[in-house]
C-alpha cells in the first residue's frame, strides 16, 4: 500500500561549511537564542524536571535579564542583522507577559525537503509550554492572549509511555521526575480542541477561520522508550488525537541526571531507521520532525540534506545568557558593561565563545555581541579534526568538561513526584 506522509521536519540553523571562517559569516546567517528568563517553577512552566538544563547548570540557573531590558537587547541584535529567538521557560509563563512584550516570537526554525521550505509551524509564532498553564483555570484567557498575539501553534513538551492498548502508562513508573505527564498533556491536547472548535463555531459562514491553533507534541526518546515497538506506539497513539506535529528528540543526561537512559551511538541508528520505515509504511496524520539532537550516528538513513545533524553551534548558532554585571570601560562619558555570555551548544551553555554588551554614551543605550572569533576558531577546528566525533557534539562536550549539576544542593529544586 502507497503510503504519502508530509515530508519529515528537521531544525536548520544555517549550512555554512565549516571550513568558512568565522568572521566570514555574515550576521543575517546567524541565529542566537536570548536566553530571557530561566526561572522554573510555579510561576513559569509549573514544573521541576529533574533533568531540566535551567536548573542543572549553575550559570543559568534563576536568571534573568530584566523585563523591560529584554525587548532593547532583541531590537539591538537585530538591527545588527543577527537572527534573534526569543527564549524562556515557558511561553505562558507569569500569566503570558512575554507574549505581550515580544509578540509572536518562535523557538527555532523548523525546515524540510532539500530546498528548506518552512515548516506550517513557520506560519505564526510557536508558543512552547510544558502544557501545566494551560490547566489553571484562566486557560481560555491564555489562549486567547496567544491568539491575539499572533500565534498559531502551541508546543508541548511529552513525557509518557504507551501500553499495547495506545494508552499511556499513568502508575508512577516514568524514570524522569518531575515532568508534566502524558496524561496530563492529553488533557491540555483536549482543551485546545475544544477551544479550536467554539472559533470554528465563531467564523462567519462561507468564511475559513484563521485563529485555530495547530499542536506540536515534542517526545522523548531515551532507553526507557526506543525501539520500534515503542515508536509505533506514539505514532498510532498521536494519529487519535488533534495534534500537527510530533518531533522526536534525543534524551540528554544534563547535569549527569538519569544517565543510564542515554542511548548508544547504536541504539540513535536504530533510532533513524526506524523512524524512516514508521514515515514509510505508517498513515500519519501529523508531520513527523526528527531533532537535531540525535547527531548523525546512522543519520544518512533519513535521507535530509548533509548538513542536518551537524549542529551550527558555536559558529552559526549560539545562545546569549544573563550574567553578573561587570564594567568594561569606562571614560569620557562612555561605559561599556558585559551583561551577558555567549555560548556554543544551546543546551549545555559550553563553550565560552563571546559576551553580550550594553555600552552607555550621550543618553544613548545600545546592546552588541562581542564573539572570541579566536575560540571559535578553536573550538571549530576540534569538531573537523575528529576530536568531536558526532554531529551533536553535547555528550562529548559535556564528558570532556565533567558537566555535572553544580547547582548548590540548598538551592535544587525538590524532585516532585508526577504521573504519567
Amino acid at each position: 500500500m502507497f503510503i504519502e506522509n508530509s515530508p519529515i521536519a528537521y531544525d536548520f540553523h544555517g549550512d555554512a561549511p565549516f571550513s568558512t571562517p568565522f568572521k566570514d559569516i555574515a550576521p543575517q546567517d546567524i541565529h542566537i537564542y536570548l536566553d530571557l528568563d530561566t526561572k522554573v517553577g510555579k510561576n513559569t512552566c509549573g514544573q521541576k524536571c529533574t533533568h531540566c538544563w535551567f536548573v542543572n547548570y549553575e550559570k543559568v540557573y534563576d536568571r534573568s535579564f530584566e523585563m523591560a531590558e529584554g525587548p532593547l537587547i532583541k531590537e539591538g541584535l537585530e538591527s545588527q542583522g543577527f537572527h534573534v529567538y526569543p527564549r524562556y521557560v515557558d511561553s505562558f509563563a507569569y500569566d503570558g507577559e512575554f507574549m505581550r512584550i515580544y509578540g509572536p516570537a518562535n523557538n527555532r526554525e523548523f525546515r524540510q525537503d532539500a530546498d528548506h521550505t518552512p515548516t506550517e509551524t513557520m506560519a505564526k509564532g510557536d508558543a512552547w509550554t510544558s502544557g501545566r498553564p494551560l490547566l489553571a483555570d484562566n486557560w481560555v484567557e491564555l489562549l486567547d492572549l496567544a491568539r491575539d498575539s499572533g500565534y498559531g501553534t502551541i508546543s508541548i513538551t511529552y513525557h509518557g509511555v504507551i501500553d499495547e492498548n495506545l494508552a499511556v502508562v499513568d502508575d508512577g513508573s516514568y524514570p524522569i521526575k518531575g515532568v508534566f505527564s502524558g496524561a496530563d498533556t492529553e488533557r491540555v491536547i483536549a482543551r485546545i480542541a475544544q477551544y479550536n472548535e467554539l472559533q470554528r463555531a465563531a467564523a462567519p459562514e462561507g468564511r475559513e477561520i484563521g485563529d485555530t491553533f495547530r499542536v506540536n507534541i515534542g517526545v522523548t526518546v531515551g532507553r526507557h522508550n526506543h525501539g520500534r515497538e515503542s515508536l509505533e506506539r506514539y505514532v498510532r497513539y498521536f494519529n487519535k488525537l488533534d495534534v500537527d506535529t510530533v518531533r522526536f528528540n534525543n534524551y540528554a543526561a544534563h547535569g549527569g541526571k538519569h544517565a543510564e537512559l542515554q542511548m548508544s551511538k547504536e541504539e540513535i541508528a536504530q533510532v533513524y531507521l526506524d523512524l524512516k520505515e514508521l514515515h514509510g509504511s505508517v498513515e500519519m496524520t501529523f508531520q513527523l520532525a526528527v531533532s537535531e539532537d540525535f547527531g548523525t550516528s546512522g543519520i544518512k538513513a533519513m535521507g535530509f540534506p548533509g548538513h542536518v545533524g551537524w549542529c551550527r553551534a558555536g559558529r552559526q548558532l549560539f545562545a546569549a545568557i544573563p550574567a553578573d554585571l561587570q564594567v568594561l570601560e569606562e571614560a569620557g562619558g562612555r561605559r561599556r558593561e558585559k551583561i551577558g555570555d555567549v555560548v556554543g551548544c544551546v543546551n549545555t551553555f559550553e563553550p565560552h565563545l563571546g559576551i553580550l554588551v550594553r555600552t552607555v554614551e550621550g543618553g544613548e543605550t545600545g546592546y552588541a555581541v562581542e564573539f572570541d572569533e579566536e575560540a571559535i576558531e578553536a573550538f571549530t577546528a576540534k569538531r573537523l579534526s575528529g576530536a568531536y566525533t558526532d554531529g551533536c557534539f553535547a555528550r562529548e562536550l559535556s564528558e570532556e568538561l565533567g558537566l555535572e549539576s553544580r547547582v548548590p544542593q540548598r538551592r535544587r529544586l525538590p524532585i516532585v513526584e508526577t504521573r504519567g
